[in-house]
């Protein structure tokens, strides 16, 4: 009787079928994780703008330059950031997934997403910038409200 050297046929095919269930899970993973990590990015970029906003208000406020706030009510939310986002366009809709734009006309800001998959499909998110006034029509603050 002669002995077989290697691995059989069938044994080659379990290996082969293992790895691919492992590179599917390890795909599948990666997925999730990219998804995760594009849902932080935006949520961080969109909380840094407000905490910006608040920061240019306060700053008027304790210096006594309350008439100032109008100027912030009227800029755009992208200046309040140490720098423009990743892939940032003034004032033209983005172009492709992952870019940033602000329209002044409309005072939105827009993300197109690079996986729309990660915002319930969504293939654009809005927020609008807006200013808040007190009874008297004088400016008092500035938010970023969500549209969608």
């Amino acid at each position: 009787m002669r002995r077989q050297r290697g691995a059989s046929k069938f044994e080659f095919a379990v290996t082969v079928a293992i790895f691919g269930v492992l590179a599917t899970a390890l795909l599948l993973r990666l997925n999730v994780i990219q998804e995760d990590a594009e849902r932080t990015e935006v949520d961080l970029t969109v909380r840094n703008i407000r905490v910006g906003i608040q920061l240019a208000i306060g700053e008027r406020i304790m210096r006594g330059e309350e008439y100032r706030i109008a100027e912030v009510a009227a800029a755009s939310p992208v200046d309040f950031l140490g720098h423009r986002p990743r892939g940032f366009r003034e004032g033209r809709t983005p172009s492709g997934p992952g870019q940033w734009s602000y329209d002044a006309a409309n005072r939105e800001l827009v993300y197109f997403p690079r996986l729309p998959q990660a915002f319930a499909d969504a293939t654009e998110l809005r927020w609008r910038y807006v200013a808040r006034n007190d009874s008297s029509g004088r400016p008092v603050g500035a938010s970023l409200v969500g549209i969608n």
